[in-house]
């Protein structure tokens, strides 16, 4: 049986740093806050849908938002 990936982003770094509130980013991103709350809190995985626009908002790649732990290298 396959373990969960466990993500581990840096959605709040990025949102800070840009000078966002949870509610601003929500509303950019079409989430209700508690949504980006659950996200930065490592509680909640977004959809790739919400990811990506996660990732333009903040102008940022999604390699750069969110990288994978516990994991080693892809298996091609």
């Amino acid at each position: 049986m396959t373990e969960p990936v466990n993500f581990q982003n840096r959605v709040k770094t990025y949102r800070v740093d840009r000078g966002l509130s949870r509610q601003e980013l929500a509303n950019r991103v079409q989430v209700h806050p508690q949504t980006i709350g659950a996200i930065e809190r490592g509680q909640f995985n977004p959809t790739i849908e919400v990811a990506l626009r996660l990732s333009e908002t903040l102008g940022v790649g999604l390699d750069a938002l969110f990288s994978r732990q516990g994991f080693g290298p892809l298996q091609s």
